[in-house]
């Protein structure tokens, strides 16, 4: 696999599909990388979650979730544990912390009485928040199985946290951003942003914490200053994502972004395409159509130059020789 080096815009250029694999019957809704790169989880909705090692580009097994679903793959702090939500029991298993090591699970997160649609692991501890249709968030540490604090919103929330794992990013309303100090929660936010009304379904930090990520249900990228909380640039992804079976609850398989570990592109696919973007000048560094599997997740490797995208099939992208 491809070892760190520098992106630039010959190196964007020269990514191509590397290999594919066929292990999934229905889509992939999430995948998520190890902290160090060598290995890669996926969720889909055939109910399945697989793990692959990035180092020698195999499929190392699938683990079977027949009973709960899964969706919102995240690894741990440790390469071989992952948390993860279900599509199914919601109420009395809302987020499980699996070993893939052993396939067992270690705890179940119960609480949120309809689908948990956001989950974000804390950068620097075992802790992590989830979000859910039941317009609350969660704060959970994974020694316990019971929450350690709840926040209701006025709408389905989208949450992040910055890169230092100090400040959480809560997207409370339709246009309300709140900035909470992770160490006084109970205090309330520090900061609140007025943002463009829309459904948010995404949020991310850039690497730097200067800025916040969000794209919204009609398939717009928005980057928010993250001290002034001004508009800095405005990205176009491509289609409207799908929706489920009621029209107006936010699926987890939404189309979902995401930065380099440098903080210079943002990858996002769409129905049409998957479009690759410098974020400084907001121009279109390259985007890669017809596609043979739509990338309903995509993700950068944190220490490799490579990506992968997951639709149907789950691909790895790498960047030719002559890049």
């Amino acid at each position: 696999m491809a070892e760190p080096s520098a992106l630039d815009t010959k190196t964007i250029q020269g990514f191509g599909i590397a290999k594919t694999y066929a292990k999934n019957t229905d889509d992939i809704n999430s995948l998520d990388y190890s902290n160090d790169g060598e290995f890669l989880v996926t969720a889909a909705n055939d109910d399945s979650m697989c793990l692959y090692s990035c180092e020698d580009a195999t499929h190392i097994k699938t683990v079977k979730c027949k009973r709960f679903g899964v969706s919102l793959a995240r690894f741990t702090h440790h390469s071989k544990a992952v948390i993860c939500a279900s599509r199914r029991r919601a109420t009395e298993e809302s987020v499980r912390y699996l070993s893939l090591h052993d396939n067992r699970y270690l705890r179940f997160f119960g609480g949120h009485t309809e689908e948990v649609v956001q989950l974000s692991m804390c950068p620097v501890d075992d802790t992590f928040m989830s979000g859910a249709s039941d317009r609350t968030v969660r704060f959970w540490d994974l020694r316990d199985a019971k929450a350690t604090a709840i926040f209701e919103t006025k709408d389905t929330p989208v949450l992040s946290y910055d890169p230092q794992g100090l400040i959480i990013a809560i997207c409370t309303a339709r246009n309300h951003l709140k900035l909470f100090d992770r160490r006084t929660l109970t205090k309330g936010p520090f900061s609140t942003f007025s943002v463009e009304r829309n459904v948010w379904t995404h949020m991310t930090f850039t690497p730097d914490g200067n800025y916040i990520l969000m794209r919204n249900s009609e398939g717009y990228l928005n980057l928010y200053d993250s001290f002034k909380g001004n508009l800095k640039r405005q990205f176009r992804s491509g289609m409207r994502p799908k929706r489920n079976f009621s029209g107006n609850r936010l699926l987890s398989t939404e189309f979902c972004p995401s930065i380099s570990p440098d903080g210079k592109y943002l990858l996002c696919g769409s129905d049409t395409e998957l479009t690759c973007w410098n974020l400084e000048s907001g121009s279109i560094t390259q985007s890669w159509r017809p596609l043979d599997s739509i990338p309903c997740a995509v993700g950068w490797n944190p220490c490799r130059i490579m990506f992968a995208t997951g639709g149907k099939k789950l691909q790895l992208w790498l960047p030719s020789k002559r890049s």
